[in-house]
């Protein structure tokens, strides 16, 4: 299952290699993080790019795509890592360009470009032509061809950067330059220290409190057994002046690099690292499913009594806390979760699946290792430690993030059980475990297929001369709303083995749909659909659906992982028909309803699919009292209801769960109607020229408003009116320009666009 293994809280690659953080910076009201990709190698075999996630919140991330890649001479074999200086109006970043010559060379004193370069955007993803500001020449005459990762900052008015060097005889260094603008960046010396190593890595220099502290990754220190204990480590220096002092490593577990910090709005520092490492033993089974690597969880940092770094995880992480429960020497938890550990005696043990952390008192070293092979060749890891007070434990899917004694010491490792239902036992402390669940991700279940689209409209079907595939599907076309607007989306679904498959799949995660939880059969074909528009832009559909691969998606196919970050869960009623897919749709209302989502319902009536008009009738009735949100057409309303009289039919609606019902009636808007009364809401006048996936476009929009708004299930029978006529606003405006445009998903909006 390509799903298998994606983590809930963490930001992976949504295919390919992910490594190094860069850019890290909070801008025009959301994070964003930017980091090393190589898509389609997961192993890392291509030359690696920037993608980019933003985020409002921190916990809940969307792709935006690659916006960096190697396209001049000077990066040609590589966009490497590097930063962003956020200002009011733009962005500012800067990153080394990899240059790899031709012929024989050592790449160490010759044959390699290091250049550093300068980018300017807008907005967080569109950038300028790229300024070429340092070149290898620019370095000082000890520098070998190693000098990388610029990390920029303006303090006092003045550019300040450091960048990561190796010297000609093999020693690790930072650069320091400075300058009043960009292009006049000067060096102004170097920082080292004895025995660190021949290369110092992804170098930051920053402030916590009244203490300056130099963040570096060296390369070639002597591993030992109770520090650096990786291949590579990362760590700081306390900075006084020029001397550094007192070496710290970040984290002392399997899973750590490259970390870079940012300044949060509210003024906390900020920490993300790479939860991977370069040229170990052990190994991610991920790579077998199309992906490798993550990022850890954002940490804040203070400074302790000690004068060394605390990171903990970010105050935001405990809104997303749910049930718990205390561990009575041990019990079962379904991954994510958060363990909180204290009272700890003399010997503590607490494992996590087959990840097992050990205390001794006695001998004073605590251990992370593994019991069983969910490692995949990690074996140990520890740390000296006199006294343990307490411990806290982020398990996401697969990974763990384990921060001791207050955030003094932390350890990272990824894992990877069989299970979402892992066992956690305690001894020695007392311990509780806390569910956690973002809750962030629109689901929709039901057909994907592909619309031919006519060549010309307003003609009758036999008058078109040609058809051209497009993706639809309306749960297909609401999970793209949603996504193209922001948010996260999740399509479950099954495709043929066919290049119509193909094509759904690629245009959905072009539009930022998860397509993990997608299954594939050879036991029947992607479903097509063929469109013809009438003059007045309404559609005439003839199916090839018998059966389809999405009819095939049964029971089985939906499991709780599939829908535990669920916000709601749409449906509508082709795929209600008496087929496994209908059984499916019973499974996965009742997984969203545990938790606690929003189910929204749009009949999207398609009489040509039923033989019996009232079998479909009595299945929507089966059906209608499972949803909260009811989305209805004028044109849908009276088949269902027998009434036609809207101000009869209404009422009728409100049965089972239904809280709020949606009715649109084209272009003169749409009604809603909840336990306050109705309200109405009319788009602006437009001249459609193709309403494919209109009503789609409508319910995804509506949804990611009540999403941006924070209703949730609880809140829709008495949410304010003055909310309900803001969403429906918003859907109306978003439908009129999707109607101006060609097709479905393609004709969607983006939230700039929406701006």
């Amino acid at each position: 299952m390509k799903g298998k293994w994606r983590q809930n809280l963490h930001i992976e690659p949504p295919e390919g290699w992910m490594n190094d953080p860069n850019g890290l910076c909070f801008f025009d009201g959301c994070y964003h993080v930017y980091f090393q990709y190589s898509p389609g190698t997961p192993c890392g075999e291509s030359v690696r790019r920037w993608g980019h996630y933003v985020s409002p919140d921190l916990l809940s991330w969307k792709y935006q795509g690659i916006v960096l890649d190697a396209d001049i001479p000077e990066d040609k074999d590589g966009v490497f890592s590097g930063c962003a200086v956020p200002f009011d109006d733009h962005i500012e970043f800067f990153y080394t360009g990899n240059v790899m010559d031709e012929g024989e060379h050592d790449y160490v004193l010759e044959g390699r470009g290091a250049n550093v370069i300068h980018v300017t955007s807008p907005d967080g993803s569109a950038m300028s032509s790229k300024k070429v500001l340092l070149k290898n020449p620019d370095y000082p005459s000890f520098c070998s061809c190693h000098v990388r990762d610029p990390k920029v900052w303006i303090e006092n008015g003045i550019y300040k950067m450091v960048l990561g060097a190796r010297t000609k005889d093999d020693k690790g260094c930072v650069l320091l330059y400075e300058g009043a603008r960009v292009d006049s960046l000067e060096y102004k010396g170097s920082l080292s220290a004895p025995d660190m190593g021949y290369m110092w890595e992804c170098p930051d220099m920053f402030d916590i409190g009244d203490k300056r502290f130099l963040a570096f990754c060296p390369q070639g220190i002597e591993q030992g057994e109770y520090k650096y204990q990786n291949y590579f480590q990362s760590g700081y220096f306390t900075v006084d002046g020029e001397k550094l002092s007192d070496f710290e490593e970040f984290d002392y577990g399997f899973d750590f690099y490259a970390p870079q910090t940012f300044i949060a709005p509210d003024g906390r520092r900020i920490l993300i690292g790479w939860m991977g490492i370069g040229d170990d033993s052990y190994t991610n089974p991920t790579t077998e499913l199309g992906w490798q690597h993550c990022l850890t969880l954002p940490r804040e940092l203070t400074a302790g009594p000690d004068g060394k770094i605390i990171q903990n995880p970010i105050r935001e992480l405990e809104k997303v806390r749910r049930s718990s429960k205390t561990i009575d020497g041990e019990a079962w938890a379904g991954l994510p979760f958060e363990v909180c550990a204290s009272e700890c005696a003399d010997d503590v043990l607490l494992s996590v699946s087959g990840a097992s952390i050990t205390w001794s008192r006695t001998a004073g070293v605590l251990s992370l290792g593994f019991t069983n092979d969910e490692g995949y060749g990690r074996t140990v890891r520890n740390i000296r430690i006199s006294d343990l007070t307490d411990i806290r434990i982020i398990a996401d899917i697969s990974s763990l993030e384990i921060y001791i004694n207050g955030g003094r010491y932390v350890m990272s490792t990824r894992f990877y059980p069989e299970h979402r239902q892992v066992r956690v036992a305690a001894q020695g402390v007392s311990a509780e475990i806390y569910t956690l669940r973002l809750n962030d991700t629109l689901i929709a279940i039901g057909e994907a297929l592909i619309d031919f689209i006519p060549d010309k409209t307003g003609c009758e079907f036999h008058e078109v001369g040609a058809f051209s595939p497009a993706t639809g599907g309306a749960p297909a076309n609401v999970c793209g709303a949603f996504s193209k607007l922001g948010g996260k989306s999740r399509m479950l679904t099954k495709l043929g083995k066919d290049p119509f498959g193909d094509v759904i799949t690629r245009t959905l995660n072009n539009a930022g749909v998860d397509t993990s939880y997608i299954s594939y059969t050879s036991e029947a074909n992607t479903a097509l659909a063929f469109v013809s528009l009438a003059k007045d832009g309404n559609r005439v559909f003839s199916f090839y659906r018998n059966p389809s691969a999405d009819m095939l998606f049964d029971a089985s196919d939906v499991t709780s992982d599939m829908l535990e970050d669920c916000y709601a869960l749409h449906f509508c009623s082709v795929s209600l028909g008496d087929f496994p897919m209908k059984d499916a749709h019973r499974t996965a209302i009742t997984l969203a309803r545990r938790q606690g989502a929003i189910v929204s319902f749009d009949p999207n009536l398609r009489f040509m699919l039923w033989e019996d008009k009232e079998e479909l009738k009595r299945v929507i009735w089966e059906f209608l009292p499972e949803c909260d949100v009811l989305k209805i057409s004028d044109e849908e309303i009276e088949f269902i209801t027998g009434e036609s009289s809207v101000e009869k039919a209404v009422p009728m609606l409100f049965t089972g769960s239904v809280k709020l019902v949606i009715l649109t009636k084209g272009k003169d808007g749409a009604d809603a109607y909840n336990l306050n009364g109705v309200v109405s809401s009319v788009g602006p006048s437009v001249k459609a020229t193709d309403t494919t996936g209109a009503g789609d476009a409508f319910i995804g929009s509506f949804l990611w408003c009540l999403k941006s708004r924070g209703i949730v299930r609880g809140d829709l029978a008495e949410c304010p009116l003055t909310v309900v006529k803001e969403c429906l606003d918003f859907a109306n405006r978003y439908c009129s320009i999707s109607v101006q445009r060609p097709g479905a998903i393609p004709s969607y909006p983006s939230i700039e666009e929406m701006k």
